[in-house]
């Protein structure tokens, strides 16, 4: 069974060109997660990829018409992931209850965003992931998304992208 690449991003804010650059950098992705602002950007997406996408709203989601929950549980490849804006929680409080969501959820990988900053720990066997934001990043000066590789129902790997001139 071929490995499964999951893409991850969020934090758009309306930025499209930013993402069509993402997608022309990770072709092989067969699912996005888009961790809300502007989860209208999600719905693009997967008319523009032809793949499935998963979105959840973030704080600036209060005006969109897209149907997006605040959170999401998604299956895929026999592991289960968990999505999050992440806007609910600060500080040290927000990584424990990243951590506890995980937890209740039998997760292997928690993704959030809100922060505009990447991040990525395993904490108690739940790898916490923010990819950063593409449309906004707070911590570099190019837009940022993760890929995730699963195989055989464990994830195997996660690396944090910077988009590229």
């Amino acid at each position: 069974m071929k490995p499964v690449f999951i893409g991850v991003v969020s934090d758009s804010h309306g930025r499209f060109r930013e993402l069509e650059r993402m997608v022309e950098q990770a072709p092989d992705v067969s699912v996005w997660l888009h961790g809300g602002d502007y989860c209208n950007d999600g719905e693009d997406l997967s008319i523009y990829t032809g793949v499935p996408v998963y979105s959840v709203r973030g704080n600036n989601d209060f005006m969109s018409n897209f149907a997006a929950p605040e959170c999401r549980k998604i299956r895929i490849d026999g592991m289960n992931i968990m999505l999050i804006h992440g806007h609910q929680w600060y500080g040290q409080q927000r990584l424990e209850k990243l951590v506890e969501l995980g937890q209740t959820h039998a997760a292997s990988l928690v993704a959030f965003g809100h922060t505009h900053r990447r991040f990525l720990k395993k904490t108690d066997g739940i790898t916490i992931l923010n990819p950063g934001s593409i449309g906004l990043p707070r911590d570099g000066h190019n837009g940022t998304y993760a890929v995730c590789t699963i195989s055989k129902g464990i994830l195997t790997n996660v690396r944090i992208y910077e988009l590229t001139r």
